[in-house]
């Protein structure tokens, strides 16, 4: 039977590219994203036999962690357990000096890019464990490495989940259960205001994502940096 992957932020760019090549090569998917029309979109460059149980939800939301709480458990009740989780969503929303945080969106991105993520973690690594085998796949950001002015609330929302994946495997190590950080540079999706086509497409990520996630059973991929050639901040 194929595996079962679990993919946050599904409804766009790097998520989309990824259910679209991951379900082309015959895995069971279960997505989430924010907009139910963007993931109908998602859907529909699928096959109409593939395998997919879908859900729209926001995980900024009040009651984030009972929404994925309970479609971690419809998936599993759809598709059996999940053998992979893609920590894909995730947003930048603000730009401000670090020494005038915009506390509002400060706690937005740290819902986002962080404690939604660990409670897909939570909701889902303790049966791999059990199991003995399950990846995760956190996709991170090039600003957990190089500071970028006007981008603390961000760096600080990426740069915890960072250190959370470290811990969780140095925690997991020898357990079966691998934890994968992707750090993509500048990526040209909707995520950015302005079009820059000499950056990274989502399908450049995806498929460094891919190739992290099927590296042999005794290989462990810890971390993967994926720039543009364009992209000079990195020393």
């Amino acid at each position: 039977m194929a595996q079962h992957i679990l993919i946050t932020g599904a409804s766009s760019g790097i998520g989309r590219a990824l259910a679209v090549k991951l379900a082309a090569a015959g895995y069971r998917l279960s997505l989430c994203g924010r907009s139910s029309d963007k993931l109908a979109q998602t859907q529909a460059l699928l096959a109409l036999d593939a395998p997919v149980f879908a859900r729209a939800f926001c995980l900024n939301s009040p009651d984030a962690g009972t929404q994925i709480a309970a479609f971690c458990a419809e998936a599993e009740a759809e598709h059996g357990a999940v053998d992979m989780l893609i920590n894909c969503a995730g947003a930048n929303t603000a730009r401000h000096s670090a020494e005038q945080p915009h506390w509002q969106e400060l706690q937005q991105m740290m819902q986002l890019n962080f404690y939604a993520p660990v409670n897909f973690i939570a909701q889902l690594v303790p049966q791999m464990r059990l199991r003995g085998s399950g990846v995760v796949l956190n996709v991170l950001s090039t600003v957990c490495l190089f500071a970028n002015a006007n981008l603390a609330s961000y760096s600080a929302s990426k740069a915890a989940l960072d250190s959370y994946s470290k811990v969780l495997r140095k925690e997991l190590h020898n357990s079966g259960v691998k934890v994968l950080s992707l750090y993509p540079g500048g990526v040209n999706t909707a995520f950015r205001a302005n079009v820059n086509p000499d950056y990274l497409s989502a399908d450049d990520v995806a498929d460094a994502a891919i190739s992290m996630l099927l590296a042999p059973p005794q290989v462990h991929l810890h971390e993967l940096v994926i720039r543009p050639q364009s992209e000079q901040n990195f020393c």
